[in-house]
């Protein structure tokens, strides 16, 4: 088989993917002088609900008792070696940001792609020349970070940015530093399951399934119009993966379209009254702000998705609204979010999860603030608000609203990635 692009033609050059390792799990565990692959330590708050929800868990953790990020809390055995933490998300937010600082040195900025709270992508072709190549750069990388913080870090290696997520998942997760080149796609890519594979969901992969692709070598067999026509745009772009083939490169550190602050919320119980739905959209909101205020950040895109009860008749629904000046209000994303609601939701139907998300992200100082609002005062008032919060904790100052039935706030906080403060 011949790729769809000759690879002549696709970038040659090397680009870093970085994960840290139980990134929330291992700061706490270091806050406390502990270290993190010799301690079984887990985060989780609400420890009073046993469906309390694993957020993350140190390696030894994970491996001596098979607690994992997404296990529950009533699945942790009563150990006196166990250490169960509720999150601290502005502590690991302020140490993410730190991190992001230390990249800034080995890399400009304007090659820096931050893809969550503990995850990057850095573009190593302008400065790996500095350090005699992107191994050793990377290895000089992961050993200041761990001397520095005492954590550590995956790391991919390749020539564009789906490869090396790939190669960090599959390869830098045992080793520590993965390099991974087209010439090593039929051997370290193609046998991987699809369902292993970075950005193909567990729905994506059941149709694969159903059409009888298991691995990524199928995927490459079919050809493109096979999933063009099944899947569009989305399925074509598996395809290219397939062979390895990604022309995009990690631009844009903060200022990025496709970056994302959102936040969803699987409920306990199915939500029926649209007053209980409406609490929740507000709490979401207002973790969301939160946490673009502490990033400097601000969006121009509001979205809201609703998955219904799986005994319910749909699925549910998903819905965006752009507004023509970035936001990092609340109450702005509340009111946004409310009349996607109106607009979109069958009253009556069961709800069992709830996201919000913020887009189109911006700088905040690029907010253009009309004289005659008064929403640069709002924003002050609001970061007093987040400055009480984080030096008493996130209960003191709370909306009326925050208190209302239906809410989640005592088991939300300030999040990033399903994660709570």
């Amino acid at each position: 088989m011949e790729p769809p692009v000759p690879y002549s033609e696709l970038p040659q050059g090397d680009v870093l993917c970085v994960d840290m390792k139980s990134f929330y799990a291992s700061v706490e565990a270091v806050e406390r002088g502990l270290d993190p692959f010799k301690v079984s330590l887990a985060v989780v708050g609400n420890q009073e609900q046993a469906g309390s929800v694993i957020l993350a868990a140190t390696p030894l953790m994970k491996r001596k008792y098979d607690i994992k990020t997404g296990s529950r809390l009533f699945e942790v055995p009563k150990n006196d070696d166990i250490i169960l933490v509720e999150p601290r998300m502005s502590l690991y937010l302020k140490k993410s940001l730190e991190i992001i600082e230390l990249f800034s040195s080995y890399v400009p900025r304007k090659d820096i792609f931050v893809y969550s709270v503990d995850e990057c992508w850095l573009d190593l072709n302008g400065s790996k020349q500095k350090f005699a190549g992107a191994w050793q750069l990377t290895s000089k990388l992961r050993n200041h970070i761990y001397n520095k913080y005492g954590l550590s870090c995956s790391t991919g290696i390749a020539p564009n940015m789906f490869l090396s997520k790939v190669a960090m998942d599959i390869e830098g997760k045992e080793k520590g530093i993965a390099c991974w080149r087209y010439e090593d796609i039929p051997e370290k890519l193609w046998p991987l399951p699809v369902e292993k594979v970075w950005g193909i969901g567990s729905r994506t992969a059941e149709k694969f399934n159903r059409w009888q692709i298991y691995t990524m070598e199928d995927v490459a067999r079919k050809g493109a119009d096979f999933f063009r026509r099944r899947l569009g745009v989305v399925g074509e772009e598996i395809y290219y993966q397939a062979w390895g083939v990604d022309e995009s490169l990690p631009r844009g550190y903060y200022d990025d379209e496709r970056k994302s602050i959102g936040r969803g919320a699987t409920l306990y119980r199915d939500y029926v009254s649209l007053k209980d739905i409406k609490t929740v959209i507000f709490n979401l909101s207002e973790d969301i702000g939160y946490r673009a205020r502490c990033l400097g950040l601000a969006g121009k895109t509001i979205s809201l998705s609703l998955k219904y009860s799986r005994h319910y008749n749909r699925s549910g629904f998903q819905a965006q609204r752009t507004l023509p000046v970035a936001t990092n209000l609340e109450h702005e994303i509340l009111q946004v979010a409310r009349e996607l609601l109106q607009e979109k939701h069958h009253s009556g139907a069961p709800v069992r999860r709830i996201s919000v998300s913020l887009t189109s992200l911006v700088l905040e100082e690029k907010i253009q603030l009309n004289l005659f609002s008064n929403k640069e005062r709002l924003i002050r008032l609001a970061k007093t608000r987040d400055k009480i919060r984080d030096k008493f904790g996130a209960g003191k100052l709370d909306y009326g609203l925050s208190r209302a039935q239906g809410s989640i706030r005592g088991r939300l906080n300030s999040n990033i990635g399903g994660h709570k403060e």
